[in-house]
């Protein structure tokens, strides 16, 4: 008979309800945190807090573990979304926003072209994790057109 492993600790998952807040320190670690917190194992975030963090994720790990192979127009799609976030809620400034469409403008013409610059996706986590900031309280996602 096998002995049952009593240590393993099960991860905090969000509710989908009480207020998201951004772990101090670290960018990286308060990211992957938001990750573990906010992103399912599978499918789509039940918060726009998480599909935010989700769509970061996904094009981060496309273009810095995949060097971009995988690159097709559902990305595109999902960084269209990731701008119409930023402008939900307590949405990013005018000019923020600017910077923010310059952002994903470099990142699809990168992924089309197969170039991997590890800059932009820690810029574009960077936009997600001070958009929750902004925005703690939880909003209903988008619409998603994307199957990523």
């Amino acid at each position: 008979m096998t002995e049952k492993n009593t240590n393993v600790e099960e991860k905090p998952v969000h509710d989908g309800i009480a207020p998201i807040h951004v772990p101090e320190g670290d960018e990286d670690k308060a990211f992957q945190s938001l990750w573990g917190y906010l992103v399912p194992s599978s499918g789509k975030a039940q918060t726009a807090q998480g599909e935010l963090i989700r769509i970061a994720g996904r094009v981060s790990h496309e273009v810095l573990d995949n060097g971009c192979m995988n690159w097709d127009e559902d990305f595109e799609k999902m960084l269209d979304t990731f701008l119409k976030y930023l402008s939900l809620g307590n949405g990013f400034s005018e000019e923020d926003l600017k910077v923010a469409d310059v952002l994903v403008h470099l990142l699809k013409e990168n992924g089309e072209k197969g170039c991997c610059d590890e800059r932009l996706t820690k810029v574009l986590c960077g936009c997600a994790m001070a958009w929750i900031k902004q925005n703690p309280n939880v909003i209903e996602p988008l619409e998603a057109n994307y199957f990523r």
